[in-house]
């Protein structure tokens, strides 16, 4: 058994020890071949990206914010299960093109990853937070799924996009319930449901990456 599986072993038996009931909806919605993005809001901290891993049956790579790497034992464990590092601007004294460049290259990683059939699971709201809505999300997930999509070479599936619902009934209580709930995948209309050449102008790539979030957002709304 590799790292990867060993550590997921060890958060499922933590994810049993905290919550009382975990239910897990949704799984024969999920592709059997092909890779993608996983996408979800985030009310609940660290919490939430150890649900989906536990709960999600296939390899799933996460981007998380650069600063939780320094944390010494939570960075172990992120870099141990391959954890992709996403560099934002209010973390990094870095200027604004180090931070695009190192931003470039994380993107490139998980769209590789995706392309070779991996899932990566994000967070699109780029903050963990209390309110009961979702909050405006990033592009940053668009900009993979379209990275992703020209890697993918054409004799693969191409990458999807699952919304992820994750429901809590009093989320900081021990021994309380939890829901996680794999919705079918997103079917993007038919302007957005392209594979970008790789020299695409960046300005047409923003414009069509942000009509793609808004899209997202829409779905994420339906299932939270």
């Amino acid at each position: 058994m590799d790292t990867y599986q060993q550590l997921r072993r060890l958060l499922v038996l933590l994810v049993r020890v905290f919550f009382r009931r975990l239910e897990v909806v949704g799984l024969e919605n999920l592709p059997r071949e092909g890779g993608g993005i996983l996408v979800a809001w985030h009310p609940n901290g660290l919490v939430d990206p150890a649900l989906i891993l536990s709960a999600f049956p296939h390899h799933v790579v996460f981007g998380a914010r650069h600063g939780l790497f320094k944390l010494p034992l939570l960075g172990r464990f992120m870099r141990a299960i391959g954890t992709v590092p996403i560099y934002r601007p209010q973390d990094s004294a870095a200027g604004e093109d180090a931070l695009r460049s190192r931003n470039d290259a994380s993107l490139d990683l998980l769209a590789d990853r995706i392309a070779g059939g991996s899932f990566s699971a994000l967070f699109p709201e780029g903050i963990t937070h209390d309110a009961p809505f979702l909050q405006e999300l990033k592009t940053g997930a668009a900009r993979l799924y379209y990275r992703a999509r020209t890697r993918t070479p054409s004799s693969r599936p191409t990458p999807v996009v699952i919304p992820v619902g994750i429901h809590y009934d009093h989320k900081r209580v021990f021994r309380s319930t939890a829901l996680v709930v794999f919705h079918r995948p997103i079917t993007p209309p038919a302007d957005l449901d392209v594979t970008p050449p790789a020299d695409q102008d960046p300005e047409r790539m923003r414009a069509l990456a942000r009509r793609l979030t808004d899209h997202l957002e829409q779905a994420l709304r339906g299932v939270i």
